[in-house]
């Protein structure tokens, strides 16, 4: 799994350096917006439903209600692998973008 967008590394290389040929479709570039996810799974699967939450500007602290722009359904080892990479990523973001007194609490 790709871990990162740094420059320096080919995203597509996978681990024995194969190539792989990942494409974006057009209508896919400008991405989706979510601000909530719900996580559910099974013994087989773990499902992934991205949600944009809407809120009122009377009570900006509470949704008013919300829809599923994106259902991602995906193996166990999968899961892990995501994870490992948002913890990689996450600590990358956070040494270059956070406040220090945000990164180490």
């Amino acid at each position: 799994m790709a871990n990162n967008f740094d420059d320096n590394q080919d995203d597509n290389d996978m681990p024995d350096g194969h190539q792989v040929d990942i494409r974006l479709p057009p209508d896919l570039e400008g991405g989706t917006w979510a601000n909530f996810a719900m996580i559910s799974h099974s013994m087989h699967e773990f499902t992934i439903d991205f949600i944009r939450m809407n809120f009122d500007a009377s009570a900006p602290n509470l949704p008013t209600n919300g829809v599923v722009v994106q259902r991602v359904n995906m193996s166990p080892l999968l899961a892990q692998q995501l994870i490992d990479a948002l913890e990689q990523n996450w600590q990358g973001y956070a040494a270059k973008s956070m406040p220090p007194e945000i990164e180490n609490s």
